[in-house]
């Protein structure tokens, strides 16, 4: 069994050399200017720009329609001057609301692409908070290996001490059976620890790339500082998509006012009659009889209150997860500090 794991081991150890001899050291300010750049950071930058095109199109009335039409010709011969109604019309036409409605919609893809702006600032922040977990956890690891296998060679004297004095009757055969199941799982240990190493190394790959952290870059002493005034990127994101429905809203109420179309048109005629060309115009609207609008509205005013719920009950649990997260930074920095003093 020892020999089995001892084999394990110098092949992990081998596979780990290999790795970091791949690996590119860089910089810890290096390492967090890389995730600002992460992919999940920029498909959230994509989308809030692809938002911010989209406020404008959504607040905009529209292109003016022109129209050419050719009106009241025979249809035996589509002769031009064979009626004095026949003509071609030249028309435009030009959407127009009565209300600020489009504005409002505007500033509630505004406030939408801000929230996506605020979501990869809260995705980069993530990343780092996750970046820095995995470094604790590496240095943990690699501090409590170290520990083992101090305390595999100080068994293993203990082992030879115990059967010389086995030998000469001073030890039971019990006391040897402890030492070496001690042994094995003091051996046990070091290769799951070895194990776990290598998977934070490949945790680490998906944040950095094939890249290695310098230790000494690493700025262990920032943890202790005070983060409660740190910037919730996550929570202003919330306040934003609040905003957004809340203009949503206002804009659907405003839609109870139908938009009108106006149009004026120009008829170039054949004359005959003498009368010259002729001009029109006309303004067009939907009658509001549909329940379209008070759906929409309807709708809107459940999405804001959902916005709203979900806004507040943040805010209800943001001060209980400051406080948990506060206490296991301190608890990872106390273990830290007693395996650089441990004796085992």
């Amino acid at each position: 069994m020892t020999v089995i794991i001892y084999k394990t081991i110098k092949v992990l150890a081998v596979s780990i050399l290999l790795l970091a001899v791949n690996l590119k050291a860089i910089t810890f300010e290096e390492a967090l200017l890389m995730l600002q750049k992460h992919e999940s950071v920029e498909s959230a930058m994509f989308k809030y720009k692809a938002s911010s095109e989209e406020a404008k199109l959504k607040g905009s009335w529209g292109d003016p329609n022109f129209k050419i039409a050719a009106k009241n010709f025979p249809v035996d011969t589509l002769s031009y001057a064979q009626t004095p109604m026949t003509g071609v019309e030249f028309g435009i036409s030009q959407k127009v609301p009565l209300t600020s409605k489009y504005g409002k919609i505007k500033h509630a893809f505004d406030a939408l692409a801000e929230a996506y702006h605020y979501e990869a600032k809260d995705r980069k922040e993530n990343l780092t908070k996750a970046f820095w977990e995995i470094l604790i956890l590496k240095r943990r690891l690699s501090e409590e290996l170290s520990i083992l296998n101090d305390n595999s060679i100080w068994v293993e004297k203990i082992l030879k001490v115990s059967k010389r004095l086995y030998a000469t009757g001073k030890v039971s055969q019990q006391a040897i059976l402890e030492i070496q199941i001690r042994k094995a799982e003091i051996e046990r240990d070091i290769s799951n620890k070895g194990y776990d190493l290598s998977q934070i190394d490949d945790k680490l790959i998906y944040l950095i790339g094939d890249n290695q952290v310098e230790e000494r870059s690493i700025p262990w002493a920032s943890l202790e500082k005070d983060t409660s005034k740190q910037v919730d990127y996550k929570e202003l994101g919330l306040q934003e998509k609040l905003n957004a429905k809340e203009y949503n809203l206002n804009a659907s109420r405003l839609n109870q006012i139908p938009d009108m179309t106006f149009s004026l048109g120009y008829t170039q005629r054949s004359d005959i009659d003498g009368h010259g060309d002729f001009i029109s115009a006309a303004i067009t609207f939907p009658i509001p009889i549909s329940d379209e609008r008070d759906s929409k509205y309807t709708m809107a005013m459940q999405e804001k209150f959902q916005a709203l719920s979900h806004y507040e009950n943040y805010k209800q649990v943001k001060n209980r997860e400051i406080a948990l997260l506060s206490k296991e930074i301190q608890k990872l920095i106390s273990e830290i500090e007693i395996l650089d003093n441990k004796i085992i």
